[in-house]
């Protein structure tokens, strides 16, 4: 029996598969400053045992959530003395340089709470002067009593050689037993001083509240019966032991939405279906929008991001997010009608759901339009009242002067206008052609509206996978094992000298080797990858190139890759210049077993179970289908809808649904 758990804004949801391949799925209600409590009624909800469990997989956003609503600790940070304000400086970038009411995030740590540490190392990481451990121990003796819960430490060059931050992680450790320490020389040993910095920050910000999450949650898990470990998602698409996200928490921001991008390789992989380029993966929840490429096959991953204004040297999936969920709230500002970001979460929620909501939601106007029947169950418990959606609607459209079914269909409308520029983010905006991919949609809201996102960017073939209201959590169990570690190493192609390049290598092995120095991992089976952050002489920024055995004229075979690589993302390539490299990288990967497929036929019974007056140009009369009971090779033309647990999708006129044999819905335009 393999198990996952996926917490969301609004709901969180639950996935058991046995060994035969048999689905069983749950959704709860996301319980806010209690997570642990939601993810057990989840898991309540599957009915299978925990002791029988031989996988359990988390996606948490206990330490996303602290960031976004800066909820984190208070947190010292250490620098090299005359570096005090690197972090606070940081880049005179503008995400957007036309918006005149730009603010940069405010930092998480005030200077006041940035201490320096008298040392110094030089660009190559030899000492130039060595740590003064007497002034760094009276500088924490002056902090004022738990005043810090959380310390970051970065130190010029640290990256180079760690030695100087593990002298002051030891005087801290002596100072202050049992305070958390975050050193920038294990997390993201890596150039770039603020990106290293803000990563260091990030991950010491959360550090506390993600590590007593997980050990909240393994303590009651335990207790109902859970003897295998858990397995926390990462934001580079692998899994890892809890022990590690306690220690590096900057990996999990992104856990719970890197689990559908998981779970778009695995169906990709699976559905023998044209697929073109790939699927570009939409997940809707309660609160957000999310978006992410499988192209060829894998996830698109980037080695730096930046997340609500923070940099951050993490390998992550690709992931592009708006506040644009069923629970975006509509609301007049200046005679104007707006959708999110802001949205009513799980508690009050919409209005519809009857828990105190009074503003007008996405799903209390998709209910309005009666794209979503007033007989659905959302979560697999709570009706909706489509009344109540209506009354609030009346209420904004008196407000605004509009009629209630107008302003249901404007909100929609904002809505996926929203989410479409969302998709062109990850793709336009980067000269990828969205018309040359599918687009599977997921989440409980996503089917939704991914047949109106599909026209808005020309896209022809819409895949509503199986389980989509608890995909995450589904692609969660097909995650592979993976850790990324990387290294330092510089010098022109060509110049390099092998027995350098095998003491790196060496290092890697080592950082790698001693995440299972204390673990409970046994793995039958592991890849180790090696890669290389390369660049042109005197440019600022890398592509990384994978790397092959060293051997004979390895370094002229990956100079050629690299002018390839260079010439496919820009255009051109500078075959007479010279190029060198930064970092070396190695992505150890051990697979995840095969996990059988079984989705149930229903040939013969009669999927219609209903029949609702829906808008779409005008009120239709729609058939109202139970997806449990679409036959494997049945079609289904718009418009309809079709009703499941956890999910429901709307097929608009001119538009066909298709039930591929492994379950999965491929709706495409009726005229194909």
């Amino acid at each position: 029996m393999r198990i996952a758990v996926d917490i969301g804004g609004t709901f969180t949801d639950a996935v058991a598969i046995d060994s035969n391949g048999n689905v069983s799925t749950a959704k709860a209600s996301t319980t806010p400053g209690h997570l642990a409590d939601g993810v057990l009624d989840a898991l309540r909800g599957v009915d299978v045992p925990l002791g029988d469990a031989e996988v359990f997989v988390h996606g948490t956003t206990a330490g996303l959530n602290a960031l976004l609503e800066r909820r984190g600790v208070r947190v010292a940070l250490l620098a090299t003395n005359g570096f005090r304000d690197v972090y606070e400086i940081g880049r005179a970038n503008r995400p957007d340089m036309y918006d005149v009411k730009y603010r940069r995030p405010a930092p998480l740590v005030k200077r006041r709470d940035i201490f320096e540490v008298t040392g110094r190392l030089a660009a190559d990481g030899s000492v130039v002067a060595p740590v003064d451990t007497d002034d760094l121990r009276r500088q924490i003796r002056s902090w004022p009593p738990d005043a810090y819960e959380s310390v970051a430490v970065c130190l010029l060059h640290a990256y180079r050689n760690p030695e100087q931050e593990r002298v002051v992680a030891q005087v801290i450790a002596d100072e202050l037993p049992g305070l958390p320490v975050t050193l920038s020389s294990e997390l993201a040993p890596e150039w770039r001083e603020f990106e290293r910095t803000s990563t260091t920050v990030v991950s010491a910000y959360v550090a506390p509240i993600v590590g007593e999450y997980l050990a909240e949650l393994e303590e009651r898990l335990i207790t109902e019966g859970l003897r295998c470990p858990v397995l926390v998602m990462q934001s580079n698409g692998g899994i890892m032991g809890a022990d590690v996200a306690r220690k590096h928490p900057v990996q999990t921001l992104l856990s719970g939405p890197v689990g559908g991008t998981r779970a778009g390789v695995a169906i990709a992989s699976s559905i023998h279906v044209p697929l073109g380029t790939g699927l570009i993966c939409i997940d809707m929840g309660g609160t957000s929008f999310d978006v992410s490429l499988v192209v060829d096959g894998e996830a698109q991953i980037e080695l730096q991001s930046v997340l609500d204004g923070h940099e951050l040297l993490a390998p992550s999936v690709a992931i592009h997010t708006v506040g644009a969920g069923g629970g975006s709230v509509a609301y007049s500002e200046a005679g104007g009608l707006r959708v999110g970001p802001r949205s009513a979460g799980a508690v009050p929620g919409p209005a519809c759901y009857g828990r105190g909501g009074s503003e007008p939601t996405v799903t209390d106007a998709n209910l309005a339009l009666g794209r979503l029947p007033a007989s659905a169950v959302l979560g697999g418990s709570l009706g909706i009242d489509r009344a109540a959606a209506e009354a609030v609607l009346a209420s904004l459209g008196s407000e605004l002067d509009i009629a209630s079914g107008d302003l249901a269909a404007g909100i929609v409308a904002i809505a996926d206008a929203a989410m479409a520029n969302a998709i062109r983010e990850l793709t336009v905006f980067r000269g990828i052609d969205p018309r040359s991919f599918a687009l599977m949609a997921f989440g409980g809201a996503g089917p939704l509206h991914a047949v109106a996102l599909a026209e808005e960017l020309d896209i022809g073939t819409v895949i509503v996978p199986l389980h989509p209201g608890a995909l995450s959590a589904w692609g969660m169990l097909h995650a592979d094992f993976r850790l990324d570690r990387s290294v330092a190493l510089t010098g022109q192609l060509g110049q390099l000298v092998d027995d350098d390049v095998h003491a790196a290598t060496a290092t890697l092995e080592r950082a790698l080797g001693q995440v299972f120095a204390t673990g409970f991992f046994e793995l039958t089976s592991s890849i180790v990858n090696y890669s290389a952050d390369l660049r042109y002489v005197g440019q600022e920024y890398t592509l990384t190139i994978g790397l092959d055995e060293i051997e004979k004229s390895w370094q002229e075979h990956l100079r050629k890759r690299f002018d390839d690589a260079y010439q496919i993302r820009f255009g051109h390539s500078n075959r007479d210049e010279e190029v060198e490299i930064v970092n070396l990288r190695a992505t150890l990967v051990s697979p995840t077993a095969p996990i059988p497929h079984r989705s149930t036929d229903a040939v013969g019974a009669d999927p219609v179970v209903d029949r609702v007056e829906s808008w779409a140009d005008g009120w239709t009369d729609t058939p109202v289908l139970d997806r449990r009971l679409l036959a494997s090779g049945g079609q289904h033309a718009g418009p309809a809808i079709v009703l499941e647990e956890g999910c429901t999708t709307y097929i608009p006129p001119d538009w066909t649904a298709f039930v591929h044999a492994d379950g999965h819905l491929l709706l495409t335009r009726s005229e194909s």
